[in-house]
């Protein structure tokens, strides 16, 4: 079955897709993305993620050359072509070719629209929670979601061997989000979650609302990375995550070393809502 995408203004099939090899999305790394899944057939987040990506894309000085309406209705066209029970929708927009492989001339940059079978982590993980490693780093521009994902993936094979489902990035003494992931802890009942200085994930928000909602805690700041350690739960949360619990970090137990009832109840809401939306 041919895959269909959307590649500079039109729709087409994978296969037919060009990018020059003087693209500063490959040569420097100069893009941009967004990643959203369906939910019952229909982009989940759609607005949030919309609005997300229109930020980096400004963060960066590039320039959408779709309007929302527009995109909307392309990403409905592709999932209806491709007909995967659930999918990932993957929109990047790089600096476009450049003549000496640095200047970046707004208004001809690349864009395409990807679609792929989701793949949802294994049951183990949401019953029995996960393993997080750390790493020193903070990332470049942390507002905007950029295709830069270097550091993530010179680590992966440390990560595998550490058996992490993730990677925390800590600096100077705080702990500040996950590499594809936004995280939680939780001390005393209060959920607490990072706010500045990164990437504010759609899947986060919702978890806050919902939690603020249900009448818990909630508290968004700076999170010191000893605070990370000593916390009562930990959780993830991410697009093709949902909501993941860590029961380890660096090897360490986090709590008695077992999904959190807070953790547990933030899990419930959100698969709740999911099935609504």
């Amino acid at each position: 079955m041919k895959n269909y995408c959307y590649f500079n203004g039109k729709i087409t099939t994978l296969d037919k897709v060009k990018i020059s090899p003087y693209d500063i999305g490959l040569l420097r790394g100069y893009g941009v993305f967004d990643v959203m899944c369906t939910a019952n057939g229909k982009p989940f987040l759609f607005d949030a993620h919309w609005k997300r990506f229109q930020n980096s894309a400004m963060e960066l000085n590039l320039k959408v050359p779709i309007n929302k309406s527009t995109f909307k209705e392309t990403i409905a066209k592709l999932l209806k072509l491709n007909g995967f029970e659930k999918a990932n929708i993957r929109t990047v927009l790089s600096g476009g070719a450049s003549h000496n492989g640095f200047a970046h001339e707004r208004g001809r940059e690349t864009f395409f629209i990807l679609i792929e079978n989701f793949s949802s982590l294994p049951g183990d993980v949401f019953q029995k929670g996960a393993g997080v490693m750390t790493i020193a780093h903070d990332r470049d521009f942390p507002l905007a979601k950029i295709t830069n994902y270097a550091v993530a993936i010179k680590n992966q094979k440390q990560k595998e061997r550490k058996k992490s489902l993730e990677i925390i990035y800590v600096k100077d003494g705080k702990a500040l989000e996950a590499s594809t992931s936004n995280f939680f802890i939780v001390k005393k009942n209060k959920l607490i979650t990072t706010k500045d200085k990164i990437l504010v994930g759609t899947t986060r928000n919702v978890i806050i609302m919902l939690a603020k909602k249900k009448g818990m805690m909630v508290e968004e700041r700076s999170i010191l990375e000893k605070e990370l350690y000593a916390a009562d739960e930990v959780f993830l949360t991410a697009t093709n995550k949902d909501v993941v619990p860590v029961v380890r970090i660096d090897g360490r137990k986090v709590g008695d070393g077992k999904v959190g009832k807070n953790t547990k109840i933030v899990m419930e809401l959100f698969g709740d809502f999911v099935k609504k939306y």
